[in-house]
């Protein structure tokens, strides 16, 4: 049976039958599995972008926890996607009880992330979008819970701190949500921060991502960190060297997601990892034989499982390793990133 919230269990081999045995997938770029993002964590099942979310995550077994970063009034780098707080949070209730909250509503009566401190935001409590694939699935979900708002140190102190207490390597996949340059800045300050001794500059820990092509050139100027150019999926040779002359690899959305673009961008050197996968293992098992890298996924779990189907489950690594288990493959890309700006 399905565990509560506070259990988990392979709950997705439950939720379908295994996938019918084919001839292998195409390769992806460096010939190691394919990467399993967590989309705002498991935002399938609580609240996206929620520390409760990405500890989901973690414990689904994915590879890496992605999210977006807005930065606030103070000037502190925190985890939404939407630059207001209306859809995502509990805002509009909690105003009513506080006047300094309400104070900052906007004429049109939304709350602008960017007029609010991080301390004002930590006092509010994350709750479910009203969409589908965001909090679907009721399974882990707790209504007495109050769910917390992730600033981007928490984010990064989670995938640290997992390191340190298990050995096992979580990687980050921030994304450059807001506009401008600033916030590009504040993503790269965290992964350099001396606190977490280097954890996030070593090969397959963390990987950078915008829509935004000024924003993409930042990044990948200004680190040796893999950026990603999202919602990009070149079709020719010439299309894949224009967009590898400033990223290291494309995030297409899974409508875009061709064969051809795969080829085109690993025969350019960049991977290619399609976003948003939710609650559809045939979608996954599609992907996974055109030779994606990785995919974005507000089911990790499902996605996990449907990877040890098509690929057999994966071989264990000791630990500790420099390594750890994750992000072997992708010392390979820091290297061809590396060339690429020599």
């Amino acid at each position: 049976m399905k565990t509560s919230h506070l259990g988990l269990l392979p709950l997705a081999a439950m939720l379908f039958a295994p996938v019918a045995a084919h001839a292998m997938p195409v390769s992806t770029l460096t010939g190691e599995r394919p990467l399993v993002i967590a989309h705002r964590g498991a935002s399938g099942y609580l609240p996206e972008e929620s520390v409760q979310s990405y500890q989901l995550a973690i414990r689904m077994g994915a590879d890496y926890i992605e999210g977006d970063v807005y930065l606030t009034a103070d000037n502190k780098a925190v985890m939404l996607h939407d630059g207001t707080l209306n859809a995502t949070t509990n805002v509009v209730a909690f105003a009513a009880t506080h006047p300094e909250i309400a104070a900052l509503r906007s004429s049109n009566g939304t709350y602008d992330v960017r007029k609010f401190t991080l301390a004002q935001l930590e006092k509010l409590s994350v709750t479910c979008r009203n969409a589908n694939g965001y909090c679907t699935d009721k399974t882990y979900f707790n209504p007495a819970v109050s769910y917390s708002f992730t600033s981007y140190d928490a984010f990064l102190d989670l995938a640290y701190n997992h390191f340190l207490e298990t050995g096992v390597a979580i990687g980050v996949f921030p994304e450059a949500k807001q506009t401008g340059l600033e916030v590009a800045e504040a993503i790269l300050a965290g992964l350099t921060n001396a606190k977490y001794n280097g954890y996030f500059t070593t090969a397959g820990r963390a990987l950078t991502q915008s829509f935004n092509a000024a924003q993409v050139e930042y990044l990948n100027t200004n680190s040796s960190i893999p950026v990603s150019y999202l919602g990009v999926c070149p079709n020719t040779a010439a299309g894949a060297a224009a967009v590898a002359a400033i990223a290291d690899g494309i995030g297409p959305s899974a409508g875009l997601l061709s064969a051809a673009c795969v080829k085109a961008a690993h025969d350019a050197g960049m991977t290619v990892t399609p976003y948003t996968f939710l609650n559809n293992p045939a979608s996954y098992e599609a992907a996974y034989n055109l030779g994606v890298d990785g995919v974005f996924t507000n089911y990790p779990d499902i996605a996990v499982t449907v990877r040890d189907q098509v690929f057999g489950p994966a071989t264990p690594v000791p630990e500790p390793h420099s390594l750890a288990l994750l992000g072997l493959g992708l010392a390979g890309i820091v290297g061809l990133k590396k060339r690429k700006q020599a």
